[in-house]
């Protein structure tokens, strides 16, 4: 992968905005997807113009211990349309905060 084409996935959470955190809570969570975000954009910037895509993916809500039981999707669903979203941006070079439910309609976070 070292020239390319590939895609560097990162499993990201809407809870590392720092902007939209109005509600606090979470605090040490919220801070290393935050942390998170910026080793992204950072690591894409140093790949330059190679063709790797640098993508932080965001899986949804999640029926799994930490996003609870009245969570809407499986984890089947999520990893489904999570490789749906790889497959899609491959060969791609630029970064991305993708949320994965939000990919499917053609949108990108």
């Amino acid at each position: 992968m070292r020239d390319g084409p590939g895609i560097v996935a990162f499993m990201r959470s809407s809870l590392g905005s720092v902007a939209n955190n109005a509600g606090g809570g979470s605090e040490l969570y919220r801070a290393s997807k935050a942390a998170l975000n910026s080793l992204t954009r950072s690591f894409a910037a140093r790949l330059g113009g190679r063709r790797i895509m640098v993508l932080a993916v965001a899986p949804g809500w999640v029926r799994t211990d930490m996003g609870g039981r009245s969570a809407p999707l499986s984890v089947e669903a999520s990893v489904h349309g999570i490789v749906d979203v790889l497959e899609a941006r491959h060969g791609s070079q630029r970064h991305g905060f993708v949320d994965y439910s939000a990919a499917n309609c053609g949108g990108s976070t």
